[in-house]
């Protein structure tokens, strides 16, 4: 009699809880890829080419440490986070960041040829080049980490450009109502 009692009240309750929630209850995917579509924006607006959004999450580096400068717990859900590989959604493509699988843009760079000489990085680049005419470089992105409030996030982001041009930085960004908006980029490496 119980089960039966808990039964029709899961199947009545829920669907009265959820519409009560509305929309400014969001799946996780929807907040990921409203913080990452935030993270990109600087490179869906570019009007110069366009990069390789790589289609699997990059995982920061172990040895990085945000140490007293984060407050808000963010960096440590960013870690925990991006333990292992990720899809990412392909909301958050547009037309300066458009999405491809790893494999597609990683193929160039394939570390034996390279270390053996066979082929050099700018000949890599070169044919990376070729095959997606108008492509500046390639970027991946973490998952994002949150703060226990959900009111900041950071992301970390690699762009690769040319043989000795990239960069690694933390992106942090603060909800304002329904958007993210980035407060701070701090760099972490360039080449």
């Amino acid at each position: 009699m119980v089960k039966r009692i808990v039964a029709v009240f899961i199947l009545f309750a829920l669907p009265c809880l959820s519409v009560r929630a509305g929309p400014a209850s969001r799946t996780f995917q929807e907040e990921d890829a409203s913080v990452l579509q935030a993270a990109l924006r600087s490179q869906c607006q570019t009007e110069d080419g366009y990069v390789l959004l790589s289609s699997t999450t990059v995982a920061p580096e172990k040895t990085d440490d945000m140490g007293e400068a984060d407050e808000s717990g963010a960096f440590a859900d960013l870690k925990r986070r991006n333990g292992a590989a990720a899809s990412l959604p392909e909301s958050v493509s547009c037309k300066g960041a458009r999405l491809h699988r790893e494999q597609d843009i990683l193929r160039f760079f394939d570390r034996a040829p390279i270390a053996a000489g066979k082929v050099s990085l700018n000949e890599a680049w070169k044919k990376l080049h070729e095959s997606f005419p108008g492509a500046t470089g390639w970027t991946s992105v973490s998952l994002p980490g949150y703060s226990a409030e959900r009111d900041i996030a950071v992301v970390y982001v690699a762009h690769h450009r040319g043989s000795l041009c990239g960069q690694g930085y933390y992106l942090y960004l603060h909800r304002l109502g329904d958007q993210w908006k980035v407060l701070v980029r701090f760099p972490i490496w360039t080449s």
